[in-house]
């Protein structure tokens, strides 16, 4: 058929051409170099563009649907396709094609992000303590993202599912879990670089929240009085500058009531880690009702680990009348003690189990972590926590 200037006239009639002869119809555009449309006798026509790639191939380009898309916008989308062809280079049929094959690949799990997820677990990630808290983030935040072909996936896919996510704080989390795990696949060219510059929907806000003397003086009797495991953790989380985890995960198998020690062989600065246990620290664990060797140090009843720890702070905000702190805020607490009774920094840091105690140069030679001074500390730490205690005695 020659070309002729398309109008929606033509197009109708040639149409009902079609439906009348069952067969479909051919119609090329004059006013646009490549441009026709083929309608089918269901009357429904696709429009193309035929052109000669930069190799001097003749190559069809579809572009979209009549009557959905009128004729100027037809023209429109030729005009952007040769561009396309060109002047970048580019190859639309080949991208068709790679997109079709990924999506295939997708749907048998293969070239998504669960499993360049899965990949960084078995290869670098399962080996860091917080790989299955991260992975569970990852998979409720970005759930509708998973099982995406990864040469599909941009930033802003992944940016609106973190903005959109109704738990911010969730999913801030979730990013900073994920970037590293995209950097590692944009390194390996398994999914776009620029996916590594989503960004959490909140700042990383750092606390800096340490109890008063006068609110220690209402908390101490309270977790001293209180038979609930959840108390004495807490109370041992002050003598010790230890963290929620390390404590909560702290066996009897690992004390030495003789040498008045705690080691913990795994930590989160990845070293060993002996803490000295003071007198105090060594009388709390030993009285009536705190766990028996091999168990846990402070468990449930039945023996779990504790884990319901936001209701079990409430109850004793509530009854030492104290608010707004959480159980990190302790050790922080516990270092501030210290500084304040003239212990040096870093005493202090060693005591923490800080990876650097000086700086970094300093830190390269000077690998001591000073556990005679450390337990001297912490007994002084003890001492004053039994000071506040009975000051809030002699005040009631």
């Amino acid at each position: 058929m020659a070309p002729v200037r398309l109008t929606e006239t033509a197009i109708r009639a040639a149409a009902k051409k079609a439906a009348d002869n069952n067969q479909r119809v051919q119609v090329v555009d004059a006013a646009t170099q490549g441009l026709r449309i083929r309608i089918a006798p269901s009357k429904r026509g696709t429009w193309s563009l035929a052109l000669r790639d930069n190799d001097g191939r003749m190559r069809r380009y579809s572009l979209g649907q009549w009557p959905e898309w009128s004729i100027s916008e037809a023209r429109e989308a030729a005009r952007r396709m040769r561009g396309r062809v060109k002047d970048d280079g580019e190859d639309p049929v080949a991208e068709r094609r790679q997109r079709r094959a990924m999506g295939q690949d997708a749907a048998h799990g293969i070239g998504t992000l669960r499993s360049l997820v899965d990949q960084y677990g078995d290869k670098v990630g399962a080996s860091k303590k917080s790989w299955l808290d991260g992975l569970r983030r990852i998979t409720s935040v970005f759930a509708d993202q998973l099982d995406r072909p990864l040469g599909l996936i941009r930033k802003v896919d992944l940016q609106l599912a973190a903005d959109s996510y109704q738990a911010v704080s969730s999913a801030s989390a979730a990013v900073r879990y994920l970037r590293p795990i995209l950097k590692w696949g944009a390194e390996r060219d398994l999914i776009a670089l620029e996916t590594t510059l989503v960004k959490p929907p909140a700042p990383v806000k750092r606390r800096n929240r340490v109890l008063s003397d006068a609110e220690l003086e209402r908390l101490l009797p309270v977790l001293r009085a209180s038979d609930r495991p959840y108390a004495g953790a807490m109370l041992f989380m002050l003598l010790t500058l230890a963290r929620r985890e390390e404590v909560v995960q702290a066996c009897w198998q690992d004390i030495d009531i003789k040498r008045a020690e705690w080691r913990l062989p795994d930590t989160k600065s990845n070293r060993p880690h002996v803490v000295p246990l003071s007198a105090q620290a060594i009388d709390l664990i030993c009285r009536p009702g705190v766990g028996e060797p091999p168990s846990l140090l402070f468990c449930t009843a039945s023996g779990g680990a504790l884990v319901n720890w936001d209701r079990e702070t409430k109850k004793v905000m509530a009854a030492s009348d104290t608010a707004d702190w959480h159980r990190h805020d302790l050790r922080r607490t516990s270092a501030t003690l210290l500084g304040e009774l003239g212990v040096e920094p870093h005493i202090i840091e060693a005591a923490l189990n800080h990876t650097s105690l000086h700086s970094p140069l300093a830190s390269l030679y000077n690998q001591a972590r000073y556990r005679p001074q450390v337990r001297d500390a912490t007994q002084l730490l003890a001492d004053r926590v039994d000071t506040l205690s009975c000051a809030s005695v002699a005040n009631s």
